[in-house]
């Protein structure tokens, strides 16, 4: 087995984050949310900026509760959110077609410095700043990141990504293990989700991309992303890999 390499607590440089200083955007369809601390020990999400990729100039600052909501938005449009914070590396979300009524509970599952650098070391991958780093959740119907089970993942699913990355640096999937409540780490020997549900892409170059998961006998919504240089993206639920009744 490889040695875990030595990866970075926090950026070399101090991330600039621009201040919210616009409206998070006037009539229209609304996307809301809430942004949790993926793991424990780590920072709240309050104050935290949130954008759309798409239309920088709508941006909203998480409140004490962990919610967010940004308008203007046309049925149809599709929207990514970032989120920035000095505690947590810079992360979106999923590429998303705005419905009708809006979008509600879009969620951010955002792991500290900390927690990006343990994930990264047992995976034994050195994040690249010129690649995006992906992760999604695989997870079980009826259940969802704020469910008050143990874990909400499907067990037993493998993901796919569309296109396939054609270069060397790349590596993934790999599966989260799931030792018991509360821990979990990626783990490059298994081939198949554990009931954790989670799944990693690493260092994947910028463009645009489409994860499936497949389970025989279960069907599941996949999940889109536009990939940039130096973000986390991470589909998270109940807006990742979820299992439909």
């Amino acid at each position: 087995v490889p040695a875990a390499p030595d990866v970075p607590a926090a950026p070399d440089v101090p991330r600039v984050i621009a201040p919210c200083d616009a409206s998070p955007g006037d009539g229209g369809l609304t996307v809301r949310g809430r942004a949790y601390n993926f793991g424990p020990g780590g920072s709240p999400t309050r104050g935290a900026i949130v954008r759309a990729m798409e239309h920088p100039e709508r941006c909203a600052v998480v409140d004490a509760r962990s919610d967010f909501a940004l308008s203007g938005f046309a049925p149809g449009e599709l929207v990514s959110l970032r989120m920035e914070h000095p505690d947590f590396p810079p992360i979106q979300t999923g590429t998303h077609a705005v419905p009708e009524a809006g979008i509600a509970g879009i969620t951010f599952q955002a792991p500290s410095w900390g927690i990006y650098r343990l994930m990264a070391t047992a995976s034994r991958v050195i994040p690249l700043p010129d690649r995006c780093q992906i992760a999604a959740t695989v997870t079980a119907v009826g259940l969802s990141i704020d469910s008050p089970t143990p874990s909400h993942g499907e067990a037993g699913a493998t993901v796919t990504i569309d296109p396939v990355p054609r270069d060397p640096e790349v590596v993934g999937p790999i599966y989260f293990n799931y030792y018991g409540p509360g821990s979990i780490l990626p783990d490059r020997a298994l081939r198949e989700t554990t009931r954790d549900g989670g799944v990693l892409w690493l260092n994947v170059p910028p463009g645009e991309y489409v994860l499936t998961a497949h389970k025989a006998g279960v069907r599941f919504t996949q999940a889109r992303f536009r990939c940039e240089a130096g973000w986390l993206v991470n589909a998270s639920p109940p807006m990742g890999l979820q299992a439909l009744p």
